[in-house]
């Protein structure tokens, strides 16, 4: 039996292979855009990897260079010397170790107090945080201020203290070692010193140095 192909037939199937043309373009497309949306995400991911890498790289040299300088044998020496002065109060201590009665304690001294200025001025550029800092360097900082405190309260009480840049990274540093080792301090959040010592707290020299300065 013949079929009479009329136009309307042929009009319409060729709308019909025009939808189905249009559809199967529009899965394409789909599926191509997915694809480079894909190949988009695995660039985005591998740049990302490579930023974290450049950076994890930058910060185990930046370690590895405070590590170095912190345990040179000339720098090791000058912090044991420090910690061997010994001054009943800022005078005294202004009277045995200044540039011209004791240089080369002096020097030790304002050498370590200026590589923990370092520090602090590291931190405050958001190159390192606390935890970057290796137990050692963390115990020198508190050892200095231990010893150097008290005498850092009296000199800014005179307005002649050298170190104000650094009580707020000393006072993260004391929070810092607070927070992971409380038996250290007492129920004040003081730290616990030897007998005839006595313990500054920063956010107590930070109080005086905005009374100070509103002067």
């Amino acid at each position: 039996m013949m079929v009479e192909i009329t136009y309307q037939m042929v009009l319409s199937t060729l709308q019909t292979a025009g939808l189905l043309i249009g559809i199967l373009y529009y899965i394409l497309d789909l599926q191509n855009q997915r694809e480079d949306q894909k190949l988009a995400n695995a660039r985005q991911e591998l740049m990302l990897k490579s930023q974290e890498q450049d950076l994890e790289t930058r910060q185990a040299q930046l370690y590895m260079s405070l590590l170095d300088g912190w345990n040179t044998k000339d720098f090791s020496e000058q912090r044991y010397e420090v910690y061997r002065m010994e001054f009943k109060d800022y005078d005294d201590f202004r009277n045995k170790y200044n540039s011209i009665n004791n240089p080369g304690v002096f020097a030790s001294w304002n050498t370590f107090g200026r590589k923990i200025l370092g520090l602090a001025e590291l931190k405050r550029k958001g190159l390192i945080d606390i935890d970057f800092l290796d137990g050692m360097m963390i115990s020198d900082v508190l050892n200095w201020w231990r010893r150097f405190g008290p005498l850092e309260k009296e000199a800014l009480e005179r307005g002649t203290s050298n170190w104000w840049s650094h009580f707020p990274f000393i006072m993260e540093v004391v929070e810092y070692h607070r927070s992971r080792y409380p038996k250290f301090y007492d129920e004040n959040g003081n730290r616990k010193v030897p007998v005839g010592q006595s313990w500054i707290k920063p956010e107590e020299i930070m109080r005086l140095r905005a009374k100070i300065e509103s002067r």
